[in-house]
């Protein structure tokens, strides 16, 4: 099996991006008490009234084609479960063709995901369409779209924010950082009401 531990030993190849710059505090005192360790959930960022304890389970469909990046965020999840002590299940397909096919089958079943983590450049159908075609839906257009992309240009991000994306992130080369970043997506998208589309 491919060793994917070495990603992270590396320093940041780039800063981290404001988008979640911010998350990373190093001197919070909230700490969440259930679980076996007890971890300052403020250093990733995360403000405890955002998690909907109510609902504790966090669907995500993880649109991306490109397999490390898919265990990564899958490990990012994984720590995020443990931490808020919730239930997060990640579900993976890889491109935006299928993934149109598939929410539009599971809105006919009421199944839909919480969260959608989209990557931008796919094959089939790309990110930007992705969006575009998402939003022209009225069941569709308000479910919660986190583009984390690898690209930094700032044109890319608005045109991404035009077609209907919540936020856009950009793709860390650092554990914690994404960790933050998914923690984000769990307080935003599957807090009561879907606060994620009037932040």
């Amino acid at each position: 099996e491919k060793d994917r531990s070495p990603r992270f030993q590396a320093p940041l190849k780039r800063p981290l991006p404001v988008h979640f710059a911010h998350a990373i505090i190093t001197n919070a005192t909230p700490f969440q008490a259930r679980g076996r360790r007890r971890l300052p959930l403020l250093q990733y960022g995360v403000q405890l009234s955002s998690v909907d304890a109510s609902n504790p389970t966090c669907s995500v469909l993880i649109i991306e084609d490109d397999q490390d990046d898919v265990f990564l965020l899958n490990r990012a999840f994984d720590d995020a479960r443990r931490i808020l002590c919730r239930d997060i299940k990640t579900e993976h397909i890889e491109n935006g063709l299928e993934a149109l096919y598939l929410v539009s089958r599971q809105d006919l079943t009421e199944n839909l995901p919480d969260i959608l983590v989209l990557d931008l450049n796919m094959p089939k159908l790309d990110g930007i369409k992705f969006l575009m075609t998402l939003r022209q839906s009225l069941v569709l257009k308000d479910l919660p779209v986190f583009v984390l992309t690898t690209t930094t240009a700032k044109s890319i991000h608005e045109e991404a924010m035009r077609a209907g994306a919540d936020r856009v992130y950009v793709k860390p080369d650092d554990a914690k950082a994404l960790l933050s970043i998914a923690l984000d997506m769990v307080g935003s998208g599957c807090g009561p009401g879907g606060e994620a589309r009037h932040a």
